[in-house]
C-alpha cells in the first residue's frame, strides 16, 4: 500500500500542478523502487494500486479506497510527504538510485523544516 512509505511538504501551487515551478507530476523512486506514479491527468498509481490525486495549497490529497490528505514539498528534484502524527518526512527521487547510494543521496539533501 502507498501509505506505508510515505510522508511529506509544500509551498505556493501554479496552473500546472507544480510547487513555485517545480512540478509534483512523475515518477517517484524510494532507492530501486517506482513507489509513485503521478500524472498531469490526476491518476496516480503506487506499487499495487491506481487512483487519483489532487493538490490544494500545501496538501497532496491522494485517493485509491480510502482517500488519504498529505502535506508535501517538491524541493529541488525531490520530493517530500509528511504523514500526519508520524515524525519526519518520506522522501522521493524523481530517478533510481541504488539501494548502496539511497541513504548517502537522501542525507545530502536539505529536507525542508517541517521535516525536522
Amino acid at each position: 500500500m502507498l501509505l506505508v512509505p510515505l510522508a511529506g511538504c509544500a509551498g505556493d501551487e501554479n496552473d500546472d500542478n507544480s510547487i513555485e515551478g517545480n512540478s509534483i507530476v512523475g515518477d517517484w523512486y524510494m532507492a530501486e523502487l517506482l513507489t509513485l506514479e503521478i500524472n498531469q491527468d490526476g491518476t496516480v498509481a503506487s506499487l499495487d494500486e491506481n487512483g487519483s490525486w489532487s493538490t490544494e495549497g500545501d496538501y497532496l490529497t491522494i485517493n485509491f479506497d480510502d482517500s488519504v490528505t498529505l502535506w508535501y514539498k517538491v524541493e529541488g528534484d525531490w520530493l517530500w510527504i509528511m504523514i500526519e502524527g508520524e515524525e519526519g518526512c518520506i522522501t522521493f527521487a524523481p530517478e533510481m538510485i541504488d539501494e548502496d547510494q539511497w541513504d548517502d543521496r537522501v542525507s545530502e539533501q536539505t529536507p525542508p523544516s517541517v521535516c525536522e
